[in-house]
């Protein structure tokens, strides 16, 4: 579990790679980012360049409503630093008159497409508040970015720096929680989502709410205020129109019977990707072409 190593990141080679990226979104989606990341108003608030092409990676997906959360000011500045737990990636730091975000300076020379599904997530947080469910409900939207990422730059999964691997690690979970008819879950699954693991979980949302004695998924009955972020960003993921969503169980159970992110062939694809055991499909189920 090695970070990329130092490197030299120039603006120039950020461009060509952002542009690649942006390009399978379309050529609107292209000039979006571009002008994301010459911005010299989000410049101010995110001097680095490697997380300013972090954010502006995030045109055109489920996760761009982390763009208008840093346009509209939400956190005061983003940057690289030491952060309070870390094991972190990247936090929140809660501060007056407006929160921060600190990524880990551990991981400044990984590939900013990585990074940005962290930023999705870290944006999604807008206050001091913070429960299980929240967490949850992060993770698993940019869990779902990262693999709709990977069905785009399939390269990504295969670099074998330490955010990589620590990002195939959560897709890995949130692909093996389905239920007895291979239906993608989140709080429900037919064993344990990962594979020969010290400790076994039962599905992707245990990691968060923790595992009943009967060796189920737990829940959390707090809530904490949603955003506009995870309106658009749920919506996106659900396939539905969300207003008002809040971080809660009522979040949880939509995100437990409905992720409509990737197709089931999407899925085969991305778990062939991550070279994970994909085992026969009973003759019940029809044509295994299907």
């Amino acid at each position: 579990m090695e970070p990329a190593p130092p490197r030299e990141i120039t603006a120039k080679e950020l461009v060509r790679q952002l542009k690649a990226t942006l390009k399978p979104r379309g050529h609107r989606t292209v000039e979006e980012g571009l002008a994301v990341f010459r911005s010299s108003q989000i410049a101010t608030v995110m001097p680095d360049a490697n997380l300013r092409a972090a954010l502006a990676s995030l045109a055109g997906s489920p996760a761009q409503g982390s763009i208008q959360a840093i346009r509209d000011g939400l956190f005061s500045q983003v940057v690289f630093g030491t952060t309070p737990n870390p094991n972190a990636i990247a936090q929140v730091i809660a501060a007056e008159p407006q929160p921060y975000i600190v990524f880990n300076q551990r991981f400044r020379y990984e590939d900013f497409r990585l990074l940005g599904r962290v930023f999705s997530h870290e944006t999604l947080h807008s206050d001091r508040n913070l429960n299980a469910n929240e967490e949850l409900i992060a993770s698993t939207l940019d869990g779902a970015y990262y693999g709709q990422l990977l069905l785009e730059q399939p390269q990504l999964a295969t670099s074998r720096t330490e955010l990589s691997r620590r990002s195939n690690t959560q897709l890995m979970a949130l692909l093996n929680t389905r239920d007895s008819r291979g239906r993608q879950r989140l709080i429900q699954s037919t064993g344990n989502v990962l594979p020969d693991s010290a400790t076994p979980l039962p599905s992707f949302g245990a990691a968060f709410l923790g595992i009943t004695p009967n060796g189920s998924t737990a829940t959390d009955p707090t809530s904490t205020p949603g955003n506009a972020n995870l309106d658009f960003f749920l919506s996106a993921i659900t396939d539905t129109r969300q207003r008002g969503a809040e971080f809660n169980t009522a979040t949880v159970r939509l995100l437990d019977i409905r992720q409509a992110w990737a197709t089931p062939r999407e899925r085969i694809r991305l778990a062939r990707l991550l070279k994970l055991r994909i085992p026969a499909p009973p003759a019940t189920y029809g044509d295994p072409r299907a």
